[in-house]
């Protein structure tokens, strides 16, 4: 999707959330098995390695197997993250504020659903002056961190849409070990109860392409976008 396309698709996200409310989000949370978390510590020394992105949501994203970053998640559930996830029985939480001190530049980068009734949105975190900032700014419009619907900040809170599955790509490596050794930036639960497949979806789950909400122009695709192993 070019730039046009993309600030469409946004507006559509925007017109469809708008209205649904929004709940303070504390933390950003990715599920992964016990073996992955395990990986990181006894073979990359507790530093989560980003991975280029996937095939995830629209074919047609323009980031698509173009960056490097780590999916989180920012749903609230009275109050609290989500207590069940689709990825994987392990959870590892980081503050909320922690991770958008480290990557504040926000951008939109898809609106889509799985089964028409779920929608998600995702929107990409970057360093200031980074390749994936740079690459970013070129072909995904860039939010207000104080003035969108999504994710936002009010004061020094952060909040995040009720309306909407709001997940981030976050496009740096992260020092796990180091944020764990401070618990008040960062913690672990485990035996969280999963549904569906239990784990990720190798190559990544694709959009609903017959949702009246949130389908985009047709295109075909050549190719599906693969990724390396996310370690």
């Amino acid at each position: 999707m070019n730039m046009v396309e993309m600030l469409s698709l946004e507006r559509t996200a925007k017109t469809n959330v708008m209205s649904s409310g929004s709940s303070k989000c504390t933390w950003f949370y990715r599920n992964k098995s016990r073996q992955y978390f395990d990986k990181i510590t006894t073979e990359h020394g507790g530093v989560m390695k980003a991975y280029l992105k996937d095939a995830t949501g629209d074919l047609r994203a323009p980031i698509n197997g173009e960056i490097k970053g780590l999916f989180f998640m920012s749903k609230v559930q009275n109050g609290e993250p989500q207590r069940e996830s689709p990825f994987g029985n392990t959870r590892l939480l980081v503050r909320a504020d922690i991770l958008l001190g480290l990557a504040p530049n926000v951008y939109f980068a898809d609106y889509y659903c799985l089964n028409w009734k779920d929608h998600y949105v995702t929107l990409v975190l970057t360093r200031p002056g980074s390749d994936a900032d740079r690459l970013c700014r070129q072909r995904l419009p860039e939010l207000n961190i104080r003035a969108n619907p999504f994710l936002f900040m009010v004061g020094d809170e952060v909040h995040v849409s009720s309306g909407v599955m709001v997940e981030l790509f976050f496009t740096e490596d992260l020092g796990v070990a180091q944020l764990l050794a401070d618990g008040h930036k960062a913690l672990m639960m485990y035996n969280i109860p999963t549904f569906g497949a239990g784990r990720t979806t190798q190559g990544g789950r694709r959009k609903h392409s017959s949702c009246s909400t949130c389908r985009t122009k047709a295109s075909v695709m050549t190719s599906s976008t693969a990724s390396r192993p996310e370690f």
